[in-house]
């Protein structure tokens, strides 16, 4: 009997853009139809959520989900009316969304065994840092100081206690919509005009500005529900600070590496102008059992997480002496030091 794999996905993120994971996913596993040994469909979002599923004789059915890039910017990532980029409202549509999605394959293939990568009731953590948090809290996993901030004075308290701060969108990614507060000021990739924060209609380089109306921006920003929470100092090599990407696969870490950036930048998403450490320089640097508290605490963050397949950004204290989780992503993306891809095909057909 052959296995039943079932991808959802676009093909591409926008009209310029392939979505290069998806594209070798699915590449991949057509070798394996070839062969005979797997049935094999690839089908949209818009296919699925119009009811457009493809008939599958095998009785168990594994679902792999891409990132529903198109969905997302059509119907999630818009600005109209004061809406600016990772906002409430884009974690509960988010979630709806995947709501939709299981119900209509739980509908569509019913009396059959459905398995899922990463099931569709935690996929949307990809973009809910509050969320994520509140599940690495209670799996007691290290993770940066978050503080109740509902005002300008809330953050002025903070950052006269001698604390340094991030104010991040509660659902997002790509390190889009980031400020950081210190005793010095406010610096934003949001732009702030007439009284308005204005998100940039792009993905890659929202540069760092400076914000004269601090109160004024913060307070807008709290209001939607942004998450004021500890910047911790990182190590840097060579005047460049980074952090790390762990991926791990069904409990295994399969890959990992460094991110970097220029000492005062801010993130070291590569969408915003962070490197990979392809030399793997960095890693030399580091001991060997604070590579494996690394990999460990990944393992248990995808776990805590419900994600069989994640990418864990980890970031370690200046000193190497703590480390703390930053985030899991559901839709950890294509990399081209370790083909990614290939290496989830096969856990995924085994």
């Amino acid at each position: 009997m052959k296995k039943g794999l079932l991808v959802i996905g676009d093909e591409r993120i926008n009209r310029k853009r392939p979505y290069v994971s998806f594209v070798k996913f699915t590449k991949y596993a057509k070798r394996f139809k070839s062969k005979k040994t797997l049935e094999l469909k690839v089908i949209n979002y818009a296919q699925l959520l119009s009811g457009e599923l493809p008939a599958i004789e095998s009785s168990f059915i594994k679902v792999v989900f891409f990132f529903p890039y198109k969905y997302w910017n059509r119907n999630i990532e818009i600005y109209q009316n004061g809406r600016i980029y990772g906002e409430r409202d884009f974690g509960r549509e988010f979630k709806s969304f995947f709501r939709k999605v299981k119900r209509a394959i739980a509908r569509h293939y019913k009396g059959k065994e459905i398995e899922y990568l990463n099931p569709p009731d935690v996929c949307y953590l990809d973009r809910d840092k509050k969320a994520s948090k509140d599940l690495l809290r209670k799996g007691k996993i290290p993770t940066p100081r978050t503080f109740r901030a509902f005002s300008f004075s809330d953050i002025e308290k903070l950052v006269n206690q001698g604390l340094n701060l991030y104010l991040k969108p509660r659902f997002g990614a790509m390190g889009k919509g980031i400020t950081y507060i210190d005793g010095s000021g406010v610096t934003s990739n949001f732009l702030f005009r007439k009284g308005e924060v204005i998100s940039r209609p792009y993905d890659f380089n929202w540069r760092f500005t400076r914000i004269k109306e601090k109160r004024e921006f913060l307070g807008k920003l709290l209001k939607k529900g942004f998450i004021c929470e500890e910047a911790i100092e990182p190590p840097a090599f060579r005047k460049r600070r980074f952090d790390f990407r762990v991926y791990v696969l069904f409990g295994n870490v399969i890959y990992f590496y460094a991110k970097t950036t220029g000492v005062k930048d801010y993130v070291t998403n590569w969408s915003q102008g962070g490197k990979i450490d392809r030399r793997k320089t960095i890693l030399k640097t580091i001991p060997e059992e604070k590579l494996t508290l690394l990999k460990n605490l990944a393992k248990k963050a995808a776990v805590t997480l419900g994600l069989n397949f994640a990418g864990i950004d980890i970031i370690f204290s200046k000193d190497l002496k703590n480390a703390y989780v930053l985030e899991g992503n559901a839709f950890p993306g294509y990399e081209k030091g370790f083909d990614l891809m290939r290496c989830l095909l096969k856990s995924v057909v085994k």
